[in-house]
């Protein structure tokens, strides 16, 4: 204005209040809008159910329909035997053809389901689907002869665990302005007073005499039960019977014969299940001349960990011909538990290291119950070309009654999908989230390197979690802005996304951040306070060598201990968070450093046990 003889630099700082101003309106107005269509969302939802419901309980109507009459068709057959004075053998063996007919579960059960719930679209051309999950068996095997002889160290020379392009997530249509959450703090456990904050950590111990097994990524995960913890990383296994004060490491090799593929090597995830008292370990194994390769799933309670030196195991072994991949290798594995039930997922990967549809995801669903009894196990698998955005992500934790793992179309649409553990079929949906940074990821440390610069697994959904009636969703994305009015980060940061299950609406979009340092690789667990704990990398911002930290959602500081003094380029490729058991109030982290050495580097792991300090129960005795 003429009259206006403020400085210009007043004046640009009022224009830019206003914008600021005007921008948050339209965020709010956003918001409400957001609501809105979630009402609508949810309206449509409970048509949806109406509508499975049905169709389930039509094709329950015609399995019974069809089992009646095999009984019916049977009792005919006795009927007809019963009139005849000496029945002759051709009536035994009518009975007999009948009978065996009865029992043919096929015949029984009158054939496929009549009724296929299909989702109706929601006009947004947001994309809903279903599959049927395939089935699979498989007979069990125990460890006989153990130790075997040490097998030599050596990843594939051709395709290394984890070797693939990156799946890059487009640019998609914009959603809605994303507003920074509260910055996280950084803190030392030595120094920063953790008791303060009302958090306390019983257990924290590295293990620093763990051989160089690996020059690629650490890869650790681990579980606790009891005084049992067992925590593995690339190529060894680390087991404490003495409540992970301390731990002996083991070579795979050893404990199992190295017959499937090409040998070990080298992921490895570790579960315990309280509700069966066994510790299930995930192994994968090289592919082997005709390029397939397998998983080696293994049981054993924490007391036989202890009998046998951690050598007691029944396992069963899944190719890649027990899914139908035929020479297709399978690749970073996640596992989790349900209610009764146990699922792992992996990647597809052809004979060409691409990213086409057959490069997707499988989730795969066995019985507890079977696993503790050591028998033939049967499971459920669902179809790799149907995950391909999901590629790189992993399951839900803590999982209840129903698995979930999702992908990313685009940087404002993912893809989330479910299963219940009492269907065959899966189903996905897309939903709307707020458009979020996907650059290529970058962080250096002092020494120059690039901690994301492996890039992989990119901008995957690798940190999931079930709360209560909450579907939390986390993956690693870029510094910069999501679009043009977004909030700019200036490093990488973790995203998080909490759904509500059911009508798949947005609770919150929410980061894990912080102005001087970069946050990646989340790993999400809930304990039975129903509260969210995370572990997860950090480092970079030019200064700081990338490192492992713990801590509880919603509190906005996450803790570390010991300090790497060295940044590799490829950290990761995983980090675990996992409910402790018994101490089901508190969490069981597994985490590493990267030690600088006159010989190179190593991985250091280390497990943390930590809780809130009046959730913390008395010590195991």
């Amino acid at each position: 204005m003429k009259n206006d003889k403020r400085p210009d630099s007043d004046r640009r700082d009022e224009e830019q209040n206003t914008i600021k101003r005007m921008l948050e309106e339209m965020s709010y107005q956003t918001d409400l809008l957001g609501q809105v269509l979630a009402e609508q969302k949810r309206a449509n939802c409970q048509l949806e159910q109406i509508s499975r419901q049905t169709c389930e309980a039509q094709n329950e109507l015609h399995s019974q329909t069809a089992l009646q009459g095999c009984l019916l068709k049977l009792l005919a057959y006795q009927v007809d035997i019963a009139r005849a004075e000496k029945p002759g053998i051709a009536q035994l063996l009518d009975c007999k053809y009948g009978f065996d007919r009865c029992l043919d579960i096929c015949d029984c059960h009158g054939g496929p389901p009549p009724c296929k719930h299909v989702p109706c679209p929601d006009g947004q051309d947001l994309e809903h689907g279903s599959g049927e999950s395939k089935p699979g068996q498989v007979k069990p095997r125990k460890v006989k002869d153990a130790p075997y002889p040490p097998v030599r160290r050596e990843d594939h020379p051709v395709r290394q665990p984890n070797k693939r392009p990156q799946r890059i997530v487009p640019t998609g249509p914009f959603r809605g302005i994303l507003r920074r959450t509260e910055g996280s703090d950084l803190r030392d456990v030595g120094s920063g007073d953790p008791g303060a904050a009302g958090l306390d950590f019983p257990v924290w111990t590295d293990d620093p005499s763990v051989a160089n097994a690996s020059t690629n990524a650490a890869d650790i995960s681990g579980a606790k039960g009891g005084n049992v913890v067992l925590m593995s990383g690339n190529w060894y296994i680390d087991y404490s019977t003495d409540a992970g004060a301390t731990f002996t490491t083991l070579n795979p090799t050893t404990v199992f014969p190295e017959d499937i593929g090409n040998g070990f090597c080298c992921d490895q995830i570790l579960q315990y299940a309280p509700q069966i008292d066994r510790f299930i370990w995930l192994l994968q194994y090289q592919s082997g001349a005709t390029g397939a390769n397998g998983y080696r799933l293994a049981m054993a309670s924490p007391q036989d960990v202890i009998n046998s030196n951690c050598t007691a195991w029944t396992y069963w072994d899944l190719t890649s011909g027990s899914f139908g991949l035929g020479t297709d290798w399978m690749d970073y594995p996640s596992m989790s538990l349900g209610d009764a039930e146990v699922y792992f997922s992996f990647d597809v990967l052809d004979t060409v290291a691409d990213t086409v549809a057959d490069n997707g995801l499988v989730v795969v669903r066995l019985s507890l119950a079977e696993i503790a009894a050591g028998g033939t196990i049967n499971f459920r698998f669902t179809t790799a070309a149907d995950s391909a955005v999901a590629w790189g992500s992993g399951v839900s934790q803590d999982t209840g009654n129903e698995v979930f793992w999702a992908g990313h179309v685009d940087n404002s649409t993912m893809r989330v999908f479910s299963w219940r553990n009492d269907s065959t079929t899966y189903f996905w949906r897309d939903v709307e989230v707020r458009n979020w940074p996907n650059t290529t990821l970058s962080s250096n440390g002092p020494n120059g390197n690039n901690w994301f610069g492996w890039g992989f697994p990119n901008n995957a959904v690798i940190g999931i979690t079930r709360r209560l009636n909450e579907l939390w969703l986390g993956w690693t994305a870029s510094n910069g802005k999501g679009s043009s009015a977004g909030f700019d980060f200036p490093h990488p940061h973790v995203q998080i996304v909490k759904l509500n299950i059911g009508d798949w609406s947005v609770i919150e979009q929410m980061q894990v951040w912080n102005p001087d340092l970069a946050f990646g690789y989340p790993s999400l667990a809930t304990n039975s306070d129903n509260e969210v704990g995370i572990t997860l990398g950090w480092g970079g911002g030019g200064s700081l060598n990338a490192n492992t930290a713990v801590g509880f959602m919603g509190d906005y500081v996450v803790w570390y201990r010991d300090g790497s003094t060295w940044t590799h380029t490829r950290w990761g490729d995983y980090v675990t968070i996992r409910r402790a058991a018994p101490e089901s109030r508190m969490f069981a982290g597994f985490g590493f450093v990267t030690v600088d050495t006159t010989a190179g580097h190593r991985f250091d792991p280390y497990y943390v046990l930590f809780g809130r300090e009046q959730n913390e129960p008395d010590p195991i005795g």
